[in-house]
């Protein structure tokens, strides 16, 4: 059995920092199709997310979660970020996303996907080497590009045979992307963001 835990800060104000990918509107038009093939198939409640609110983060550079002060922390690394991202996106070529499987986890069912230049790989190392975490935290090491389709409502207990249905449901989607985008999330997850900043990727 999987033991599925409750989300319980959806729709909830929050403050939050995040490097992300732009995503077209067919994009986010094939995510709902996905997410309404997992609710047919789930037997417990599901968040699933709004169109707009689908999101993929290359990493959150302030977490949602943490005690610390949130708004002195990011000024403290708003600079360097952004550096970042300029000093690797400028001149980049734009990206294609590759989403072919999902994945169930714990706390959400998500949407796996794989880059073929590296850029997003080259974006995490930098963050991880250059910008020091909150005091007395450790950098967050992400080893997967993904999507959260659907967040748990409450706790419950799913048979793995279920699972297995989910994870075979078949998933092929190239999403391009054009910008790497700096945004504040002031909702959860996503339901409600800021542009900071996009740096267009348009290398040859």
């Amino acid at each position: 059995m999987l033991h599925t835990i409750a989300d319980d800060i959806w729709g909830k104000p929050c403050l939050a920092y995040h490097v992300q990918p732009s995503l077209e509107p067919e994009t986010r038009e094939a995510f709902e199709e996905v997410q309404r093939a997992i609710a047919e198939h789930w037997p417990e409640p599901l968040n699933v997310g709004p169109r707009h609110g689908l999101h993929v983060t290359i990493y959150p550079l302030v977490t949602v979660k943490g005690g610390f002060d949130k708004d002195a922390y990011w000024q403290s690394i708003a600079r360097q970020s952004q550096d970042i991202l300029e000093e690797l996106c400028t001149g980049h070529p734009a990206l294609e996303l590759r989403f072919s499987r999902l994945k169930v986890t714990d706390t959400a069912i998500i949407a796996t996907a794989t880059e073929g230049t590296g850029l997003i790989e080259a974006i995490r190392e930098r963050i991880v080497r250059e910008l020091p975490p909150p005091s007395g935290q450790k950098p967050i090491i992400y080893d997967l590009i993904h999507s959260t389709l659907a967040r748990y409502r409450t706790r419950g207990s799913i048979p793995h045979d279920v699972v297995e249905r989910i994870e075979s449901l078949p998933v092929s989607i190239t999403a391009p992307v054009a910008r790497i985008r700096l945004v504040r999330e002031t909702l959860f997850p996503c339901l409600v963001t800021d542009e900071i900043a996009a740096i267009p990727l348009n290398g040859g």
